[in-house]
């Protein structure tokens, strides 16, 4: 995971509601977004790291390694 020097801080924001949550779409209620909103900063903040943070299934998202990384800083 490398380091995100110019990553606005909204994008770790929201990637922590959605850590914390394990669900996105919860995420989104806390943040008063829409959920297709979420995800796609999501997507740009692992786009900008280059890794991904989150394993996503039905039952919501859990944490990657380096999610889990990310999530502890």
């Amino acid at each position: 995971m490398e380091e995100g020097g110019n990553i606005s801080f909204e994008l770790y924001r929201i990637f922590y509601a959605a850590a914390k949550c394990g669900n996105i779409t919860q995420a989104a209620r806390e943040l008063y977004l829409t959920q297709p909103s979420v995800t796609k900063h999501i997507q740009t903040l692992e786009e900008e790291l280059g890794c991904t943070l989150f394993y996503r299934s039905r039952r919501g998202v859990s944490l990657t390694a380096a999610g889990e990384t990310l999530f502890r800083r």
